[in-house]
């Protein structure tokens, strides 16, 4: 008899965990299939539908289903496509009990939560700063020029990228000098998919037992890394490695931020010096 590799004691421990709970999701409302219910968020309005209030569930076109609860009122989960929709049909259909509760919309709750952005929120924001970044483009290249117009519309996003770039790497240098002053060093193992197949990340426990996933590494094939993480943020890791590469790639990062940073807030002034 042939054995599975990952079947051997000395085989890498694999992750069979239970399957991720679908979603069932389209613009701002979206449900979430848990073991005992559905729960559907739209804006603020949270509502739990127990699964033994629901008699059945139905496909309401190829994008959309409809849930039937035990006393016979209807609610309509729209879906983003139709595999998605159908993938979800058949979990929910899998997953409903053989007792069911007559009780029905009296078991189905509903609750406030905080402020949330909607879609078309960000959408109008995206579509405002679009409009405000043209309009500056423009009106440069017709009061100064068309070169610099032309100079304008890549400054503009050049500053923004470098500003962003400047930022993020002094959160690096920030949280490098928090982990060498309080880290905590341990070894990360490979991380495998339930089907055996080698993830691109290591996973690490931290010393209340919780376990923690980290990218760095994902380019070796060691079976396993060593990480240091902060014992009051556990979640927060990175790689261990010798102090010169880390002051030697912080400085590269840094210089070429604030050269690209530079050369942005330079194409953006210009016109005006």
């Amino acid at each position: 008899m042939i054995s599975h590799p990952y079947d051997r004691p000395d085989a890498p421990c694999v992750n069979r965990g239970m399957l991720s709970p679908q979603v069932l999701s389209k613009g701002d409302q979206y449900t979430v299939l848990r073991p005992d219910r559905l729960t559907t968020t739209e804006g603020r309005q949270v509502t739990h539908i127990p699964l033994a209030a629901v008699q059945e569930v139905r496909a309401d076109g190829d994008t959309a289903l409809q849930i039937v609860l035990t006393d016979g009122a209807t609610r309509r989960l729209p879906g983003g496509n139709a595999y998605a929709t159908s993938a979800f049909l058949t979990a929910l259909t899998a997953a409903l009990p053989e007792q069911r509760d007559p009780a029905g919309s009296a078991l189905v709750t509903t609750e406030e939560t905080g402020a949330v952005i909607k879609v078309w929120q960000v959408w109008i924001g995206a579509l405002t700063l679009l409009a405000a970044f043209g309009g500056y483009v423009w009106w440069t290249g017709s009061t100064h020029g068309a070169g610099m117009g032309f100079t304008a519309f890549f400054a503009a996003p050049g500053t923004l990228l470098g500003g962003l770039s400047c930022v993020g790497v002094l959160f690096s240098i920030r949280t490098r000098a928090t982990l060498r002053r309080r880290g905590i060093t341990v070894a990360a193992a490979r991380h495998y998919h339930p089907n055996g197949k080698r993830a691109s990340s290591y996973k690490y426990t931290d010393t209340s037992g919780n376990e923690h996933t980290t990218g760095y590494g994902s380019g070796r094939s060691t079976q396993e890394i060593h990480i240091v993480y902060d014992p009051e943020r556990p979640s927060t890791s990175v790689a261990v490695e010798p102090l010169y590469v880390t002051v030697v790639k912080h400085a590269f990062y840094a210089s070429a931020s604030l050269a690209l940073l530079a050369l942005g807030l330079w194409g953006v002034l210009a016109p005006y010096i």
